[in-house]
């Protein structure tokens, strides 16, 4: 009887353990990002385009709050991230096929400004130690491309 309560125990601190060690996608994600590349996914290749978010900086707060910082202009709200499964359309074969993904919504604003930023990734991928983030907006044979760094 000892012998397995003393094999539960263990088991138990192990999860506790194993699991206090993963970070969680919104804790690898707060902290602050600058865009260092966007481009669009067309059948013929991939071609870089200014989405006008270059020039300033991301910052993703571990509360949920999110800033986009350019000069002196300065866009506030919120930031949210998960898993989701949805359905795309494949440019490379055409078919349609589900996939599970990881989403990144970051939505700010300054009503002063007359800006206003709602940006829906449908899938993020943390690279190079967490530094670098490529995040993916699918649509049918205009998929869009992110690439950022974190600071």
């Amino acid at each position: 009887m000892r012998k397995n309560i003393a094999v539960i125990t263990l088991a138990i601190v192990t999860g506790g353990i194993i699991s206090s060690c993963s970070k969680s996608l919104e804790n690898r994600l707060s902290g602050t990002w600058d865009l260092e590349v966007a481009s669009k996914r067309l059948s013929t290749g991939t071609v870089p385009f200014t989405s006008g978010y270059e020039n300033g900086i991301f910052h993703l707060d571990d509360n949920g709050q999110a800033r986009y910082v350019e000069g002196t202009d300065t866009l506030t709200g919120y930031w949210r991230a998960g898993k989701h499964n949805k359905g795309i359309f494949s440019n490379d074969d055409g078919t349609w096929q589900a996939r599970d993904m990881r989403f990144l919504l970051i939505n700010v604003s300054n009503t002063l400004l007359h800006r206003s930023l709602e940006w829906r990734f449908d899938d993020i991928h943390l690279y190079n130690n967490g530094k670098s983030l490529r995040t993916e907006q699918f649509a049918l044979g205009h998929d869009r491309v992110y690439e950022f760094k974190k600071r």
